[in-house]
């Protein structure tokens, strides 16, 4: 028997002044996937996600959660059992940090003490000291209120939790931070996570699974390694390579390995030294330059190996297709 997606759109359109925001939208997200949507501005990445917990109604079609039809009368239920993190964080202002995040909990009638003691544990586990419960939002840097925004998603251990673009405005280090903080979460609570991002780089650290979205069509579903090495047209290449231009030094090395300038044994007599695959590859020059070769690890499995002609390989591919 197949297995039951965890979310499953069919046939979606979502028109506004008669235009298609989304068009005839077919998907199907699996139970504990980490699925990533990726586009320009105004493709439908974020109207897409806003079906999946009902605040987007669409026009024609079916959203489906957990094997349940979404309806109106059930869409309020459904909607508490999703968590939710979005770019602008929105924490209540006029609540502290503890007021936030018992709030879900309290409507949901979960027993207090033990949302409690989830809550500090989560606190911790995040790094915040507790002595922020008590603070309110505006005390807190950015990165400080999406922690909070992220342990108030996946606090009451939802089936599925829903990111739309949520660490565009922060700085690079915040933002590989909670990068590593949602993969650490998604192991630990086993949730289906949708995750919205412009960011190339960050889905092909993120994803299990990419879609391709543009113009309100659903273009490409594959891994990452499908996605960059059989681009299924010319859009969804140029979005990839397009994303190389902003800082050719800020690629992941697993990239490198995933565009086949690797190799999947090492060069005899050339030094090894292995490396992180979301690692970038201004970090690696020093290695490179030392005469090494990368032994490239994710998820703990070797997957290529790249030497300092690899590197110039790409970098004159980047160069010529820029």
């Amino acid at each position: 028997m197949a297995e039951k997606s965890m979310i499953a759109l069919k046939n979606v359109t979502v028109s506004y002044d008669n235009q298609n925001a989304i068009e005839n939208l077919n998907l199907e997200i699996k139970p504990q996937e980490l699925f990533v949507l990726v586009g320009e501005s105004g493709g439908g990445k974020t109207t897409t996600l806003r079906t999946m917990n009902g605040l987007v109604k669409p026009t024609n079609g079916q959203i489906i959660i957990n094997g349940v039809l979404m309806k109106r009368e059930n869409v309020r239920q459904i909607r508490l059992e999703i968590g939710y993190v979005i770019q602008q964080i929105a924490l209540f202002p006029n609540m502290n940090i503890e007021q936030n995040l018992r709030l879900i909990p309290e409507i949901k009638h979960e027993d207090m003490s033990a949302a409690k003691d989830r809550i500090e544990h989560l606190m911790k586990s995040v790094s915040l000291p507790l002595d922020y419960l008590k603070d309110f939002p505006n005390e807190l840097s950015g990165g400080e209120q999406q922690r909070v925004g992220i342990i108030r998603a996946f606090g009451t251990k939802p089936k599925i939790v829903l990111m739309d673009e949520p660490f565009a405005a922060l700085d690079p280090i915040s933002r590989v931070q909670l990068q590593n903080l949602t993969l650490q979460f998604h192991s630990q609570f086993n949730n289906t996570i949708v995750f919205v991002t412009h960011d190339m780089n960050e889905a092909l650290k993120l994803a299990d699974r990419i879609g391709v979205i543009a113009n309100g069509k659903l273009l490409q579903v594959g891994t990452p390694k499908e996605i960059v090495r059989h681009p299924a047209d010319s859009y969804v290449e140029r979005l990839f390579r397009n994303s190389r231009s902003k800082d050719i030094n800020k690629v992941y090395i697993q990239r490198i390995v995933y565009t086949g300038f690797s190799s999947s044994s090492p060069q005899a007599e050339i030094p090894v030294v292995k490396v992180d695959g979301e690692s970038i590859l201004a970090d690696n020059y020093p290695f490179l330059a030392a005469g090494k070769q990368l032994e490239v690890h994710q998820d703990n499995k070797i997957i290529g190996y790249v030497s300092s002609a690899d590197v110039f390989k790409y970098l004159n591919h980047f160069k010529e297709n820029k």
